[in-house]
């Protein structure tokens, strides 16, 4: 088919590889669902973003993020106690694998401005509960709740005030000028007014790491959407960083679970590639399943699946759609991924692909078949004694060339184990490249 057998064989190989690595990213799959792992990883990134306690516990039960099981007492407006916030906290994750950037900035600047709440107008509300009754007290209430969302003015507020009869009116009057007098501290005018209940929010935050990381990203912040932006590149920033630890972590885990495959289907690529060698009509069907595997479009169907951590597909040269890697879910991606598969759905895809690699009929898997006759005898049983699929011929005592095959296999599956490491779309890519340019 490719007209030369070094390049059948590598094709095969190739090939191979590129089964090898869906399994395991299948497996790799299969054992982060489990044990919750993203979710997990996830929670550690928070956790050392946002120290204070209070603020985190906030956070991770705020119902626009939902990371802990949610708690009336854990919502921005109410009170926590430090031990409280431990509890929360202290909670198993929710299955969840990303939180996008303007949810993070959304329910941090909510959490911000509910602390003004309770320390830069509470003196108005205050006022309000101990000046008026009823009606009066209700409208008084709302138009307060106006003034610090920003959709009236301190000039309105005023207006409503002077319509309500003295000594109610005296009251909160004054009061309404120490609260400007305490926003006057916060800025020098009235163009940034939305921004104060973030920063007395700021000035609020107990823990001096957090404030002071809060101060930095905020202060030099000319409105609300700038003070936005800015907390969504800080969290993009770093939860880069955590996605960069995670890719390492599954990178270890692939070679666990790369060396675990390698060990127990006995995939040794040194006999492989040599068997490819000296089996023409082996390596001619497995070269034909790898060609025909691309023209299908089957493989990069494979692939795809197995990448739930996966951004949108690119497109490779030849025009062809392959994932560009593994992506941490930390990471927002498109509302057009597929959702992650199952744990049943992961075990039968598994299996599928187990059964797909034996039907390839490749020279993997062990077997123990006692040589008649033993392999002390020169000329005795060759074909037999050199089988290193056979578990009896790795024994001292049953063959003298066992460390051979001891130190042959080792090599072996030290490059299965290398080589399935690298992933799927690595493999795809090269074995499509490799592929469509030999048939052009």
């Amino acid at each position: 088919m490719f007209n030369s057998a070094i390049i059948e064989v590598i094709v095969g190989m190739i090939f191979i590889y590129s089964l090898l690595s869906i399994l395991v990213t299948q497996i790799n799959t299969l054992i982060t669902n489990l044990l919750n792992t993203r979710a997990k990883h996830l929670k550690t990134g928070i956790w050392d973003m946002i120290t204070d306690p209070v603020v985190r516990a906030q956070f991770m039960a705020h119902p626009l993020i939902r990371l802990v099981p949610a708690e009336t007492a854990a919502l921005p407006e109410q009170s926590l106690s430090a031990q409280s916030a431990e509890q929360v906290t202290a909670r198993d994750p929710a299955t969840i694998n990303y939180i996008p950037a303007t949810l993070f900035s959304q329910a941090l600047l909510d959490i911000i401005a509910a602390q003004a709440a309770k320390n830069l107008y509470r003196p108005l509300y205050d006022a309000v509960e101990r000046s008026l009754n009823g009606a009066d007290e209700a409208r008084a209430r709302e138009m307060v709740r106006r003034l610090q969302g920003s959709s009236i003015s301190t000039d309105e507020l005023r207006s409503y005030f002077e319509t309500l009869p003295s000594p109610a009116r005296q009251s909160l009057i004054l009061t309404l000028d120490r609260t400007l007098k305490a926003q006057a501290a916060l800025a020098n005018d009235d163009t940034n007014s939305k921004l104060i209940p973030l920063l007395e929010g700021i000035r609020h935050v107990q823990e001096p790491v957090f404030q002071k990381a809060l101060d930095t990203l905020l202060a030099t912040a000319r409105s609300v959407e700038e003070a936005s932006a800015k907390l969504e590149f800080w969290f993009d920033t770093r939860m880069n960083q955590l996605s960069d630890k995670y890719k390492r972590n599954i990178q270890y885990l692939s070679l666990g679970v790369g060396l675990l495959l390698a060990l127990a289907l006995n995939v040794d690529s040194l006999h492989v590639a040599r068997t490819l060698w000296d089996d023409p009509a082996l390596r001619l069907t497995i070269a034909a399943a790898a060609q025909a595997s691309i023209d299908s479009g089957a493989l990069v169907q494979e692939v795809n699946p197995t990448q739930p951590d996966s951004a949108q597909p690119t497109l490779i040269p030849d025009g062809v759609p392959t994932p560009e890697g593994l992506i941490d879910p930390l990471t927002p991606v498109q509302p057009a991924v597929p959702t992650e598969p199952t744990t049943g759905e992961l075990v039968s895809e598994a299996r599928d692909s187990i059964d797909q690699l034996l039907n390839l009929r490749i020279p993997i898997g062990w077997e123990y078949v006692v040589v008649e006759g033993g392999c002390y005898a020169d000329g005795e049983n060759v074909a037999e004694c050199d089988n290193p699929r056979n578990i009896w011929n790795l024994a001292p005592a049953n063959n003298p060339g066992w460390f051979g095959f001891l130190v042959w296999k080792i090599v072996g599956y030290i490059i299965t184990i290398v080589a399935v490491a690298q992933g799927a779309p690595f493999w795809f890519d090269l074995l499509n490249r490799l592929a469509r340019g030999r048939s052009g």
